[in-house]
């Protein structure tokens, strides 16, 4: 599959992860990678990716690296909106298509139908037009399982006929399901939570735990202590996905990047960490939703600032009260001893918390969770 002669046509780069894959890629032996930039009125396609990749920490990687190649588009429109030329050059010459772009928003429904559902029968129609018949790699989502709880779950387990609790997972469903059933060479990969750790960017790290200092203003939340959230680094990723890649022959066509059973951190693990970093005189209440009763919302949620607040966090609940992890057995079966490293989140939070109180020092926080990369 990969080697120091595939072209790599790569789709939402300026994304967390889609920006750490092409960052990964140039720095490995690899033939030519095209990152689909969105073009704005006063920024162009180079200065973007340039923008994004110093946004990791690393300012000797930039778009002026021989391989690498930032192209106008938008998976949203047709023929991905690429000009003539870059269309012709990528139609030709592209092995591997990784598609990335999404809407993450909880909140813009339309937006993320015409981006994740349209654009991914773009991508379809757009891969099926390639003279190398690439492979197609979509990066999905665990959380296309839907509504379930108390649980691990198998990448078989997928039915994208369940309920969701918001229009991101559904749609990411539908794209998936449109994705496997396209009679392309696939290969999807569903990474679950996935966090920044190791980027020193405030922004990405508060794009997940946007919600944490809200919770300096509450001292209960309707969080069922003994859950346990399925979070990974980035990084942890970005190397399971090029892990798969180098391989010749893949046993399945589709894979959790998870920490499963084992990686795993629960709620009340979590929260000493945020108690010892905000330095609280009294713990955060972890309270399970089914004891979460009425007189115990008036006793903890009673002042506005605090009813807004929690106002906010009722995005959130429904996915932190999951309790369900994803089966990464797969995954290290197919990667053996190069199954990438899993720190246990417990050693790396803090330090996203750091990033998070530095970027309130500079930026407004936004309170509900969004982000189209």
């Amino acid at each position: 599959m990969l080697n120091s002669a595939s072209n790599v046509f790569v789709t939402g780069v300026t994304g967390l992860i889609g920006g750490e894959l092409v960052r990964t890629l140039i720095k490995q032996p690899t033939g030519k990678v095209w990152a689909l930039i969105r073009a704005t009125p006063d920024v162009d396609p180079a200065r973007r990716l340039g923008h994004r990749l110093g946004r990791s920490g690393d300012q000797r990687l930039a778009p002026s690296q021989t391989q690498l190649c930032a192209v106008a588009g938008d998976v949203s429109l047709n023929q991905l909106g690429l000009s003539p030329a870059a269309r012709d050059e990528i139609r030709r010459d592209a092995d591997i298509i990784i598609h990335g772009a999404a809407e993450t928003s909880f909140i813009r429904a339309a937006d993320c139908r015409r981006t994740n559902i349209a654009g991914a029968e773009n991508l379809i129609e757009f891969t099926r037009s390639c003279a190398r018949h690439p492979l197609l790699v979509c990066l999905s989502t665990a959380y296309v399982s839907g509504v379930v709880a108390n649980t691990c779950i198998a990448e078989d387990d997928f039915r994208p006929e369940n309920d969701h609790h918001n229009e991101y997972t559904r749609s990411k469903a539908v794209a998936e399901e449109l994705v496997r059933s396209s009679g392309l060479r696939v290969l999807v990969v569903r990474p679950s939570i996935v966090l920044s750790a190791g980027i020193p960017d405030p922004v990405f790290a508060r794009a997940i735990l946007g919600f944490v200092p809200l919770l300096q203003k509450l001292d209960a939340v309707p969080v069922n202590p003994a859950a346990r959230p399925d979070v990974v680094p980035v990084q942890f990723v970005v190397d399971s996905v090029i892990g798969l890649l180098r391989k010749s022959q893949l046993a399945h066509s589709c894979y959790h990047i998870s920490a499963g059973e084992h990686g795993a951190a629960n709620y009340e693990e979590m929260t000493r960490v945020l108690d010892e970093y905000y330095g609280r005189p009294t713990p955060l209440r972890l309270v399970p939703p089914a004891q979460w009763t009425r007189e115990i919302h008036r006793r903890f949620i009673h002042s506005p600032q605090q009813r807004k607040v929690f106002a906010t966090l009722r995005n959130y609940l429904p996915f932190l009260n999951m309790n369900v992890l994803y089966d990464n057995s797969r995954l290290r079966q197919e990667l053996g001893d190069l199954f990438p490293p899993l720190p246990r989140l417990t050693t790396y939070i803090a330090e996203l918390f750091e990033l998070i109180a530095q970027g309130l020092h500079h930026h407004t926080d936004r309170l509900t969770p969004a982000g189209r990369a």
